[in-house]
């Protein structure tokens, strides 16, 4: 048995129904190189932390495909909002996806937003290029998913962290050339959730909370309904961003004016 999954059986401590691991030994840390552990800044100045960061002794458990990316999905990680170490909450959350109640191949995220408006890289190669997701009750594909740390049914995320996730929608918006003029929408085949069985038609919001796509309370009421703010905060943010490269609006989606 590897190092990584003997970890996983018996060093992994149960906080709130999710696995947390253990923190890093200072060898497991040294495993990734110095340019994989340093942050990384986007265009727009946001800073992510690569997911070395926190998980350079965390490998995939299995290889990930490349996602056809038509929208992008919110979600939360519905754990408490008291949280000491983000690092140790994206690791518990790993322990879960990787472990026997899903068995996915790594943590499902492709990045994690944290209350004080740190970023992080959550699935592997998702700073480097489209990686596929998977979602609780179905992946109904072409999405990149992006999770708030923390509970928002009832109280809502703090401006830093809305902050943040405006910021990497905008960023991920203008990667994936999607659309975010007003009402702009995703059409896709659905590959098969809870909601959308396989080969249901579907049209949703190019930024979409999890709910939308799955029968889930995600990302959580407080947040859900903040969405219609973050599509009009991220446009300016992506139309600003192809004005200064000399791009032009995407043009595979179809689209409304603001």
């Amino acid at each position: 048995m590897d190092r990584t999954r003997r970890r996983l059986i018996t060093g992994a401590a149960v906080l709130g129904g999710m696995a947390v691991l253990p923190p890093f030994a200072p060898d497991e840390v040294g495993n990734a190189t110095e340019l994989e552990r340093q942050p990384v800044t986007l265009p727009n100045g946001l800073t992510v932390l690569p997911r070395d960061q926190w998980g350079a002794d965390l490998p995939p458990r299995g290889p990930m495909g490349v996602e056809d990316v038509r929208f992008l999905l919110v979600h939360h990680t519905a754990t408490s909002n008291t949280i000491t170490s983000q690092r140790s909450l994206i690791r518990g959350v790993y322990a879960f996806h990787t472990g026997p109640d899903k068995q996915w191949n790594d943590v499902v995220y492709n990045f994690f937003v944290g209350p004080d408006g740190t970023v992080w890289e959550g699935r592997a190669g998702s700073l480097a290029g489209p990686v596929i997701a998977d979602a609780t009750g179905g992946n109904q594909g072409f999405s990149q998913l992006v999770c708030l740390l923390g509970n928002f049914e009832s109280t809502p995320p703090t401006a830093a962290a809305q902050d943040s996730l405006v910021r990497l929608l905008a960023h991920l918006a203008v990667v994936y050339e999607l659309s975010t003029w007003k009402n702009s929408a995703a059409t896709f085949v659905s590959r098969g959730s809870n909601k959308l069985p396989a080969g249901t038609n579907v049209s949703t919001p190019i930024i979409s909370g999890h709910r939308d796509v799955t029968f889930t309370a995600c990302p959580g009421d407080r947040a859900y309904e903040l969405l219609p703010s973050w599509r009009s905060r991220v446009h300016p943010l992506v139309s600003a961003a192809r004005t200064q490269s000399g791009l032009q609006p995407a043009q595979r989606l179809s689209l409304e004016a603001p």
